[in-house]
């Protein structure tokens, strides 16, 4: 081996390299380089859901994951994680596998009987639509690129099976849909804290939300027309304080065809409710270019499908929980999980303001168009739009 030159892989007989180097490595050293997928899968009458995901840290050395199931109030996680070397192209983690069985048409997830908690799955997403990329997410904090990472989803509809405490449910796309994301680069969030640091609350930084009004909201989905066509809003919409532009912010109307149509401006007005900060209804006003210096305004309305449905992902490790967090090393051959039987207890949302973050499916409308939806948030303080209920 030369010490300058990372192992062969199976994916360097393709010419696809982009750095001088194999793919065994990344071309940046910083160790919140980060390769992840995403799920969020639902029945259309908000009886179930389904959620997985799957993260690749080249620098840290760890792939690790999380899969689990929704009824009710009642959520069901599975963590894994393992050290990433030698099994670098292998895409699985103990119970939990990723497999693409054709680029950007179907990819299968599983979840194996497992010794933490009574659930296992088996699921394909299929598109219904093409991949969308959103604005790269860009941000510096205290002189150091805190995020640069760029993503896309895409809807879809899901076959297969869920099993729960030994009975099975069928999973038939007429009766469900969902989405995914994939994304890479240097992300935020991930594994611990060094202590020798400074602290994030100290200076001014836009990662600190202490004090201030904020509101976090993502929202995924596919609409359908009368005449079969269909086509998505999509958005992240990310601010403090309320005043002028947010900080962040990426939003599209995209078509089956591949177009994509930015929007100007977005202005959500979401009613939450007061003990958990789970989105309940709303509309979204997204404002277009037209002819000219003209705008056009589109209204879309929102409405929760099932009030208790949303499923947690601070459990999937999307930032502290029980000691852990996505990307950190917790052993070379880890596995845990929990059941939580009422996650929209407002002493949850109390405890951590990142239990807000839920896949929250929802219905949108746009005049006589409708579809499916998956929305994330956050809520501190009071932030203009935003009514508690």
């Amino acid at each position: 081996m030369i010490p300058t030159i990372a192992p062969l892989t199976d994916a360097d007989e393709l010419l696809n390299h982009q750095i001088v180097n194999t793919h065994a490595t990344v071309g940046s050293a910083d160790r919140a380089w980060t390769e992840k997928v995403w799920f969020a899968l639902a029945r259309k009458d908000g009886a179930l859901q389904a959620s997985f995901g799957l993260g690749k840290y080249t620098n840290r050395n760890v792939l690790d994951g999380f899969a689990g199931v929704q009824i009710g109030t009642q959520q069901r996680t599975v963590r894994a994680s393992r050290v990433l070397r030698p099994r670098i192209e292998d895409l699985s983690v103990g119970p939990l596998a990723y497999e693409v069985v054709e680029p950007f048409k179907a990819i299968r997830i599983t979840l194996a009987a497992n010794a933490v908690q009574p659930i296992a799955f088996e699921l394909t997403f299929t598109a219904t639509m093409p991949a969308f990329f959103e604005k790269r997410d860009a941000l510096y904090a205290a002189g150091r690129a805190a995020s640069d990472v760029i993503r896309y989803h895409q809807a879809g509809t899901v076959s297969g099976w869920i099993e729960i405490d030994g009975t099975r449910h069928a999973v038939d796309p007429d009766e469900w849909f969902g989405f995914r994301d994939h994304s890479w680069g240097i992300r935020e969030h991930v594994g611990k804290d060094p202590t020798d640091l400074v602290p994030g609350n100290i200076g001014a930084t836009g990662g600190s939300k202490a004090g201030q009004a904020y509101h976090f909201n993502w929202l995924v989905s596919r609409i359908e027309r009368p005449d079969g066509t269909s086509y998505d809003l999509a958005y992240y919409f990310r601010d403090f304080g309320g005043d002028g532009p947010p900080e962040f912010f990426s939003g599209y109307i995209n078509e089956s065809d591949g177009t994509q149509i930015p929007i100007l401006h977005l202005y959500p007005e979401i009613a939450y409710r007061k003990g958990d900060k789970g989105a309940m209804s709303g509309r979204v006003t997204a404002i277009v270019a037209g002819k000219g210096k003209s705008v056009v305004e589109r209204l879309f309305e929102i409405e929760a499908l099932n009030p208790e449905m949303g499923f947690r992902l601070l459990p999937g490790m999307y930032g502290p929980w029980k000691d852990q967090i996505h990307g950190s090393f917790k052993g070379e051959d880890f596995l845990d999980g929990e059941c939580v039987d009422d996650v929209n207890s407002p002493d949850k949302t109390a405890e951590n303001y990142r239990w807000q973050i839920r896949d929250r499916p929802i219905r949108i409308r746009e005049g006589a168009n409708s579809g499916y939806g998956d929305m994330e948030s956050i809520i501190i303080g009071e932030y203009p739009g935003v009514t508690l209920v």
